[in-house]
Protein backbone atom coordinates (compact mmCIF):
# COMPACT_ATOMS: atom_id res chain seq x y z
CA UNK A 1 0.00 0.00 0.00
CA UNK A 2 1.15 3.54 -0.71
CA UNK A 3 2.48 5.24 2.42
CA UNK A 4 -0.30 7.83 2.88
CA UNK A 5 -3.54 8.54 1.02
CA UNK A 6 -5.74 11.63 0.93
CA UNK A 7 -9.48 11.05 0.59
CA UNK A 8 -12.55 13.03 -0.47
CA UNK A 9 -15.94 11.70 0.61
CA UNK A 10 -18.78 13.19 -1.42
CA UNK A 11 -22.14 12.02 -0.09
CA UNK A 12 -25.29 13.92 0.87
CA UNK A 13 -25.74 11.82 4.03
CA UNK A 14 -24.10 13.03 7.24
CA UNK A 15 -24.49 9.53 8.67
CA UNK A 16 -22.70 7.87 5.74
CA UNK A 17 -19.97 10.51 5.82
CA UNK A 18 -19.41 10.01 9.54
CA UNK A 19 -19.30 6.22 9.17
CA UNK A 20 -16.94 6.34 6.17
CA UNK A 21 -14.63 8.90 7.77
CA UNK A 22 -14.50 6.82 10.95
CA UNK A 23 -13.66 3.73 8.88
CA UNK A 24 -10.87 5.55 7.01
CA UNK A 25 -9.43 6.85 10.28
CA UNK A 26 -8.81 3.23 11.30
CA UNK A 27 -6.33 2.78 8.44
CA UNK A 28 -2.70 3.68 9.13
CA UNK A 29 -2.29 4.82 5.52
CA UNK A 30 -5.00 7.53 5.76
CA UNK A 31 -3.37 10.95 5.64
CA UNK A 32 -6.44 13.20 5.38
CA UNK A 33 -10.19 13.00 4.83
CA UNK A 34 -12.32 15.85 3.47
CA UNK A 35 -16.09 15.43 3.38
CA UNK A 36 -18.66 17.22 1.23
CA UNK A 37 -22.45 17.04 1.42
CA UNK A 38 -22.88 18.44 -2.09
CA UNK A 39 -21.16 17.21 -5.23
CA UNK A 40 -20.71 20.78 -6.48
CA UNK A 41 -18.77 21.70 -3.31
CA UNK A 42 -16.49 18.69 -3.75
CA UNK A 43 -15.97 19.49 -7.42
CA UNK A 44 -15.14 23.13 -6.69
CA UNK A 45 -12.58 22.15 -4.06
CA UNK A 46 -11.10 19.45 -6.26
CA UNK A 47 -10.66 21.84 -9.19
CA UNK A 48 -9.12 24.46 -6.89
CA UNK A 49 -6.57 21.89 -5.77
CA UNK A 50 -5.93 20.74 -9.34
CA UNK A 51 -5.45 24.32 -10.54
CA UNK A 52 -3.09 25.08 -7.65
CA UNK A 53 -1.48 21.61 -7.66
CA UNK A 54 -2.24 21.50 -3.94
CA UNK A 55 -2.94 18.22 -2.12
CA UNK A 56 -5.03 16.58 -4.83
CA UNK A 57 -6.85 13.61 -3.25
CA UNK A 58 -5.73 10.11 -4.12
CA UNK A 59 -9.25 8.74 -3.67
CA UNK A 60 -12.75 10.13 -4.10
CA UNK A 61 -15.58 8.10 -2.59
CA UNK A 62 -18.54 9.41 -4.59
CA UNK A 63 -22.21 8.73 -3.90
CA UNK A 64 -24.35 8.22 -7.00
CA UNK A 65 -27.68 9.50 -5.73
CA UNK A 66 -27.48 13.12 -4.55
CA UNK A 67 -29.73 16.13 -5.10
CA UNK A 68 -28.71 18.97 -7.42
CA UNK A 69 -25.74 17.09 -8.96
CA UNK A 70 -25.49 13.29 -8.81
CA UNK A 71 -22.29 11.27 -8.98
CA UNK A 72 -22.39 10.73 -12.72
CA UNK A 73 -23.03 14.43 -13.33
CA UNK A 74 -20.01 15.12 -11.10
CA UNK A 75 -17.87 12.84 -13.28
CA UNK A 76 -19.18 14.42 -16.48
CA UNK A 77 -18.44 17.93 -15.18
CA UNK A 78 -15.02 16.85 -13.93
CA UNK A 79 -14.12 15.46 -17.35
CA UNK A 80 -15.24 18.72 -18.94
CA UNK A 81 -13.29 20.92 -16.51
CA UNK A 82 -10.11 18.88 -16.74
CA UNK A 83 -10.09 19.35 -20.52
CA UNK A 84 -6.78 17.76 -21.63
CA UNK A 85 -5.36 17.48 -18.10
CA UNK A 86 -5.31 14.23 -16.19
CA UNK A 87 -5.20 13.50 -12.47
CA UNK A 88 -4.10 10.36 -10.66
CA UNK A 89 -7.16 10.39 -8.41
CA UNK A 90 -9.11 7.14 -8.21
CA UNK A 91 -12.88 7.57 -8.03
CA UNK A 92 -14.93 4.87 -6.36
CA UNK A 93 -18.69 5.06 -6.88
CA UNK A 94 -20.79 4.45 -3.76
CA UNK A 95 -24.32 3.09 -3.98
CA UNK A 96 -26.86 1.49 -1.71
CA UNK A 97 -28.17 -0.62 -4.59
CA UNK A 98 -26.64 -1.60 -7.92
CA UNK A 99 -29.57 -0.68 -10.12
CA UNK A 100 -29.18 -1.75 -13.76
CA UNK A 101 -29.35 1.89 -14.90
CA UNK A 102 -26.48 2.82 -12.55
CA UNK A 103 -24.34 -0.10 -13.72
CA UNK A 104 -24.91 0.92 -17.35
CA UNK A 105 -23.98 4.55 -16.57
CA UNK A 106 -20.85 3.33 -14.74
CA UNK A 107 -19.85 1.23 -17.75
CA UNK A 108 -20.17 4.25 -20.09
CA UNK A 109 -17.82 6.55 -18.15
CA UNK A 110 -14.05 6.22 -17.98
CA UNK A 111 -12.95 8.03 -14.82
CA UNK A 112 -14.43 5.98 -11.97
CA UNK A 113 -12.72 2.66 -11.44
CA UNK A 114 -14.84 0.78 -8.88
CA UNK A 115 -18.45 0.36 -7.80
CA UNK A 116 -18.82 -0.14 -4.01
CA UNK A 117 -21.92 -0.88 -1.94
CA UNK A 118 -22.82 1.24 1.08
CA UNK A 119 -22.27 0.95 3.89
CA UNK A 120 -18.64 0.28 3.11
CA UNK A 121 -17.15 -2.96 4.34
CA UNK A 122 -13.66 -2.58 5.83
CA UNK A 123 -12.25 -5.75 4.24
CA UNK A 124 -13.70 -4.92 0.80
CA UNK A 125 -12.38 -1.36 0.95
CA UNK A 126 -8.92 -2.58 1.94
CA UNK A 127 -8.96 -5.04 -0.96
CA UNK A 128 -10.00 -2.39 -3.49
CA UNK A 129 -7.48 0.16 -2.20
CA UNK A 130 -4.74 -2.50 -2.27
CA UNK A 131 -5.64 -3.31 -5.86
CA UNK A 132 -5.18 0.32 -6.94
CA UNK A 133 -2.40 1.49 -4.60
CA UNK A 134 0.05 -1.37 -4.16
Amino acid sequence: MVSKLDFFIIDDSDVNNYYTEDLLDEFEFTNSVSTFLRAQEGLTELMRRVDENDNIPNVILLDIRMPEMDGFEFIEELEYRLEERTIDTKIFILTSSKHRRDVEAFDKQSIACEFLNKPLNKAELLTVLGKHFS
